[in-house]
């Protein structure tokens, strides 16, 4: 795939997800055996369920195959939409936003390694709960952020940090089952496949992945 298709794929994508009110974290296309896997990763602020990731999906599907100057050519491809997974990088503010409550790690530009729970994202940084108690604040300026990712809670929090963070019971619950570390939901759009053998396949290469499993014949 040139550079000029990547270009145009991007455009399309962008687009469609920035009219479905959400923002593209990711696109990426991969060789797998006879076709090709494009991976597209949206968020919003929130979320990503698995009706928006169909919907999302579908909409793409149906602008590649309006355009007369497609740019992934008559090529077989998958199309797989989802949001981002627990331990991705967190990169920019919306990033941090959409984060709100969840337990970081944040390395910092000076040699710092901090864990906290995230109480605040201002437009300059963000307020970390820290500590061996869990409720001390610390503030770090975006600048001053190496890398920072979300990690898996296996346990809930304090009640002192989960009164701090504004956390209900459910809202707990909800953060200690993703034991797995990935949030992803998937859906793959285009043709239905025809031959059982071909699914067999496509099911294969996306185990675990919820949603219908499509494949685009060009």
């Amino acid at each position: 795939m040139g550079s000029s298709d990547e270009r145009r794929l991007r455009a399309v994508v962008e687009q469609i997800t920035a009219q479905a009110g959400f923002d593209l974290e990711d696109l990426t296309v991969q060789a797998a055996g006879r076709r090709r896997i494009v991976r597209v990763v949206i968020d919003g602020d929130d979320g990503v369920s698995l009706d928006d990731a169909a919907d999302v999906s579908r909409a793409i599907s149906e602008a590649l195959d309006a355009d007369q100057d497609d740019p992934m050519g008559s090529a077989p491809f998958v199309l797989e939409v989802t949001s981002p997974g627990i331990g991705r990088p967190l990169t920019l503010p919306r990033h941090f936003r959409r984060a709100r409550t969840r337990l970081l790690t944040i390395a910092t530009t000076d040699g710092r390694a901090l864990t906290g729970h995230l109480l605040e994202s201002t437009d300059s940084g963000v307020v970390l709960l820290t500590g061996k108690s869990g409720i001390d604040r610390v503030d770090v300026l975006y600048d001053t952020i190496a890398k920072a990712k979300v990690e898996v809670e296996f346990k809930a929090p304090s009640v002192a940090v989960r009164e701090l963070l504004g956390l209900t019971d459910t809202d707990v619950t909800d953060v200690t089952d993703d034991l797995d570390g990935n949030s992803d939901i998937d859906q793959l759009g285009g043709d239905q496949l025809d031959e059982p053998d071909d699914r067999d396949e496509l099911v294969d290469e996306t185990a675990g992945a919820p949603g219908t499993d499509q494949e685009a014949h060009r």
